[in-house]
């Protein structure tokens, strides 16, 4: 097993990581290698973004993916339900926009919108394109054709009475249940049902009790239009800092929404078919970032080295090495618990 490493400049020692380990142990039950950890998971993810993402600091970035497109990342810690309703509206926005569908995910952490190479623009206009007056109605629009609505729908339904999980005396099966919740809903909210292709605009939302009440629940409780808002509004008068960044390699801090696991996709996208996993975690990088970023210490490339060399015995053995080796350095001649030399001339 590789000996654990650290980025250049990370020592338990100095002064300030010693006393962020000791913090770290009081009031998370941390132990010191958990601690150590933690520290450089940060230090690793702020070297390549140049900040750590807060309450108060937003962080865009923004790389290319190996099917030549590129990933968006928006770093926010503010939950999921928040991150959820964020990434519904942007990725609504960009459809309305660009006239393209995007896959997009989120986390409590942040979100992710796969971007094409049609989608160019500023990074930092990402921080633009929704505004807290209007963004409203465009998550509800995008809510319609997101699985949240659909669920929340069925649930809606079955509390209202209006589908029955029981019938003469037997359950009804799950199938048919959401048979007849679409069949339900066509009819009290024909435009959630219709054709596309006959549908000019927006879907105009029924002033209907159940729908109404499906809608509350989508914008309340599975997400969060109050907090949504309230980030718009420190994005735009500055309280909530927004920070733009380019990277060559996604940083640390984006591994966590890049892989994902289904529910937190926005879309209908199967798992095999996402291009948030068409991104190669490790590549070459600038000598000035592998100085902070995905160096290997010395020390453990020369312990492995040390391990995997062989130890010949015998002159069969030596055999065997001299098919798998290119050449042999001159001083492994007489090196290890057997001199090579020897069995050359034996």
């Amino acid at each position: 097993m590789l000996p654990h490493t650290s980025p250049v400049g990370f020592s338990a020692t100095q002064p300030d990581v010693a006393a962020a380990v000791t913090w770290l142990k009081a009031e998370c039950g941390l132990d010191d290698s958990g601690a150590e950890q933690s520290i450089e998971y940060i230090l690793q993810g702020r070297a390549v973004l140049g900040a750590v993402p807060t309450q108060t600091t937003v962080i865009a970035e923004r790389f290319f993916d190996e099917g030549g497109g590129m990933q968006l990342v928006i770093h926010a810690p503010f939950g999921g339900r928040i991150n959820k309703a964020w990434g519904l509206a942007l990725r609504k926005r960009f459809c309305v926009g660009f006239n393209f569908e995007l896959q997009a995910a989120a986390t409590d952490n942040g979100l992710n919108i796969a971007l094409a190479e049609q989608h160019s623009f500023p990074l930092a206009d990402v921080f633009n394109f929704l505004q807290a007056a209007t963004v409203q109605p465009i998550l509800e629009q995008a809510a319609l054709d997101s699985p949240i609505f659909a669920t929340r729908w069925r649930w809606d339904a079955n509390r209202a009475l209006a589908l029955l999980r029981f019938q003469n005396g037997k359950k009804v099966p799950p199938q048919i249940q959401r048979m007849r919740s679409e069949d339900l809903l066509a009819s009290v909210f024909p435009d959630a049902a219709a054709c596309f292709e006959n549908i000019q605009g927006e879907r105009q939302i029924p002033d209907h009790p159940l729908v109404g009440e499906v809608m509350k629940d989508v914008l309340t409780e599975a997400m969060d239009i109050d907090g949504l808002k309230a980030l718009l509004t420190g994005l735009s008068d500055g309280r909530i800092r927004c920070i733009a960044v380019d990277t060559p390699v996604p940083s640390q801090f984006s591994h966590e929404i890049l892989n994902a696991n289904p529910y937190a996709y926005l879309d209908d996208a199967p798992l095999e078919e996402r291009r948030a996993r068409a991104v190669q975690m490790r590549r070459m990088l600038p000598e000035s970032v592998l100085e902070e970023v995905g160096g290997l210490d010395p020390a453990a490339i020369a312990q492995v080295r040390q391990e995997a060399w062989p130890d010949v015995r015998d002159a069969d053995e030596l055999h065997d090495v001299m098919h798998t080796l290119v050449a042999l350095p001159e001083a492994s001649m007489n090196s290890g618990t057997g001199q090579w030399k020897f069995y050359l001339t034996d």
